[in-house]
């Protein structure tokens, strides 16, 4: 649409689109939801991952070299993960095209088929065969110069007793590729085939999944979140499934918000990164005994985390996978809609399910665990409002459950400082080694910020007055903060491993844009400057300006969020297009204290800092700055209409005169605004006066307040202010 691109919004449900992309300005926004940023901003929000991380996600992507700093310990640890990474993708084409074209995984085809399981279901999620031989991927690996220590740090080789042969870690096995929430392979489950055991077939556990390894850990992964992720912040929820193939069953019949643990029980980890989607959790375990047990410990650990927990306990025989294959998407949904319940009516009707409700004992034991089970929601008032619903739900009185709630938390307090006592005796035995194990992370998007203040003199008068007593002169005194030094990062001149050319094709389309294989970058030759990154003192984030009114003993209230004015959002778009000259013109004839948005009047301040210190302004440099600069910026200058490139052309962009006009017009709203709210100041502050010489000095600044007001709104755009033809 004009020089912009529009699409469905990826971080809420729409049909039509509302989401911009303009790619003059390198940002985007969406009318719907009000979310924006920059290229950076976006990949944080995509992939639920820090500043850091999307540095690095986009400069593998595009083939740009992120440096680190220099500690050899982390260049280690640095190059020992790209290389994993590289093993891990070299392992799943390799084993998508056994899959494809291997007579051994004939089997294999079937049962996949037999599973209803379509390939472009296939495709998508990576699925492949490890053939029986024991050193299949091996080879293939060797013959692509893929070094031996990566596959062995990956969890796909074990070296025998005698430390020098080698074997496939995965043999005969479906395979089932991991990919954290950026969508690279971090681990594998392999399905034993259907019918080993039998001849001279091997025999094995079911599934066996990847070890832990430095970029997998199997108690903070969600199997499926990649392609998830989305769909849980459409639908404000994630379905937590056992499996697998319950998580691709799922996905297939289009409920795409389903993830499943990676083989382990329910961790914090794994509900902490759930919390990072959605805020309602719905639990759904098979109904034989196991998976019941299953859902009830999770339960806890979920109310814990703040989430809102839903479960939904499948007919007798049922699985999510078999349920959503005979019976489809909609009446899943009619299903969860009809039978999903809190946790207090699941284990109360459980309790009655399984005989023991009647019985006073057990109803007594059956409390308390629910009690319990309050008692570790972070929310008090949540807590009351489950204890009204328990009391509601077993006809026992209100003060009985609270006395016991605080019997309950105090326990609950206890386990947790017990757990806190422990985690400091194991930091502090651990060696300093195992301490930096994990890496020194980059500074972060927001680094802490000094404040200062600037004073800016007037351009010209026509003003108000910063202060109520002597109206008629312009006096600008807006506050900023100092910049942070440049962190002052050295790049890493060792680098990750080599990384060889592969032949063999990722043939689905969705992942062949993203450039193969998740880990891969086929994209080579694009210039190291491409990603064009601010520097590190362009992205610092100021600190919060303060706040200086017309009169300091007449504060305007705050009590509730100022909206955002459209002569405010114009005053700045104004500034960010126009750069110093615009912010020199209007900064001249207002002040902070006349923006009544306290982000409006945040950027304002920062802008005319910016200016003084003879910094660049414009939408580029607050656009690549920390939160909330880039979906303030979005939501500033973005339109959902925009005139095409060629109209732009032809009028040669904004006109000075619109401009000219815009500004003045904008102004004049400013200043009416301002002086409705002085004036409502000025009336609580007479109407609260205790002395007569008191209420005679706020009636003189209401009667000087009034004519400014009337001066403001009778007067001509050219009589109050000057042209802004000489500065554009």
């Amino acid at each position: 649409t004009g020089s912009n691109f529009m699409g469905l919004c990826p971080f809420h449900n729409e049909k039509s689109p509302s989401f911009n992309v303009s790619p003059q300005l390198g940002i985007y926004k969406c009318f719907g939801c009000g979310e924006s940023g920059d290229v950076f901003s976006f990949v944080m929000k995509q992939d639920g991952i820090s500043f850091t991380e999307a540095i690095r996600t986009l400069g593998a992507r595009f083939g740009v070299d992120v440096p680190e700093e220099e500690r050899p310990e982390q260049d280690e640890q640095y190059r020992l993960k790209e290389g994993i990474y590289h093993a891990l993708a070299f392992a799943g084409k390799f084993f998508y095209q056994q899959l494809i074209d291997s007579p051994e995984a004939l089997p294999a085809r079937k049962y996949l088929d037999e599973r209803g399981f379509t390939a472009k279901t296939v495709r998508k999620y990576g699925l492949g065969f490890a053939p029986s031989a024991y050193d299949g991927l091996m080879k293939a690996a060797r013959e692509a110069k893929i070094n031996e220590q990566y596959l062995e740090q990956a969890g796909l080789i074990k070296y025998g007793r005698n430390g020098e042969s080698a074997y496939d870690v995965f043999r005969n096995r479906i395979m089932f590729p991991i990919f954290n929430a950026s969508g690279k392979v971090i681990a594998f489950g392999g399905r034993i085939m259907p019918g080993s055991g039998k001849g001279d077939q091997p025999k094995g556990p079911k599934y066996i999944n990847s070890p832990q390894t430095p970029v997998y850990n199997k108690s903070e992964v969600l199997y499926g979140i990649h392609t998830a992720k989305n769909e849980i912040r459409k639908a404000g929820e994630v379905i937590l499934v056992e499996g697998y193939t319950d998580v691709l069953s799922m996905h297939q019949a289009g409920v795409g918000n389903a993830v499943a643990t990676s083989g382990t029980a329910l961790t914090t980890d794994q509900l902490r990164a759930m919390h990072r989607y959605g805020e309602m959790l719905l639990m759904i375990y098979d109904a034989d005994l196991a998976g019941q047990n299953a859902m009830t410990r999770g339960i806890d650990l979920a109310l814990a985390e703040g989430l809102d927990v839903r479960l939904l306990q499948l007919p007798e025989g049922e699985d999510p996978d078999s349920f959503v294959k005979k019976h489809g998407r909609d009446a899943f949904v009619k299903y969860r809609n009809d039978n999903a319940s809190d946790f207090l009516t699941f284990m109360i009707n459980k309790a009655k399910a399984a005989g023991t409700w009647d019985d006073p004992f057990h109803r007594t034991a059956t409390v308390t665990a629910l009690l319990r089970s309050i008692a570790t929601i972070p929310d008090e008032i949540a807590q009351q409002a489950f204890v009204q619903r328990l009391s509601g739900l077993t006809n026992m009185g209100t003060r009985a459950l609270f006395e016991q709630l605080g019997v309950q938390r105090a326990e609950v307090r206890s386990a947790k400082e017990k757990d806190r006592q422990r985690e400091r005796r194991q930091y502090s035995s651990a060696a300093p080694s195992d301490i930096r194990a994990g890496g020194n992370e980059a500074a972060e998007r927001n680094p802490t910020a000094a404040a200062g203040s600037v004073t800016t003199q007037p351009r010209s008068a026509g003003s108000v007055s910063s202060s109520p007593r002597s109206a008629g002169s312009a006096t600008t005194q807006p506050r900023s903060a100092a910049m942070p030094a440049n962190s002052g990062n050295k790049p890493n001149t060792a680098g990750p491993p080599a990384r060889q050319n592969d032949e063999v094709p990722w043939p689905d389309d969705e992942f062949a844009m993203r450039g193969g294989f998740p880990g891969e970058s086929p994209h080579r030759d694009i210039p190291p400057d491409y990603l064009n990154v601010p520097p590190p003192d362009d992205r610092s984030k100021p600190g919060r300006p303060g706040r200086e009114l017309m009169d300091a003993e007449a504060p305007l209230s705050a009590a509730t969020p100022a909206p955002r004015p459209a002569y405010e959002r114009e005053l700045l778009k104004l500034m960010l297009r126009h750069g110093h000259p615009m912010v020199e013109y209007i900064g001249s004839l207002c002040n902070e204290d006349h923006f009544e948005n306290d982000e409006y009047r945040m950027l304002f301040s920062d802008m005319v800092a910016r200016y003084e210190e003879g910094k660049p302004i414009s939408v580029s440099v607050y656009a690549g700055m920390p939160a909330p600069y880039p979906s303030l910026v979005g939501e500033i200058v973005m339109e959902r209409y925009t005139t095409s490139s060629r109209a732009r052309q032809k009028t040669g962009g904004m006109p000075a005169t619109d401009a000219n006009k815009s500004a003045k017009g904008s102004l004049r709203s400013l200043k009416l605004s301002y002086l409705d709210r002085l004036k409502d100041v000025f009336q609580e502050r007479y109407a609260t006066a205790e002395t007569t010489a008191d209420k005679k000095e706020i009636q003189q600044l209401l009667m000087e307040v009034t004519r400014e007001r009337v001066r403001f709104e009778s007067g001509t755009l050219d009589e109050l202010f000057p042209d802004t033809d000489s500065i554009l």
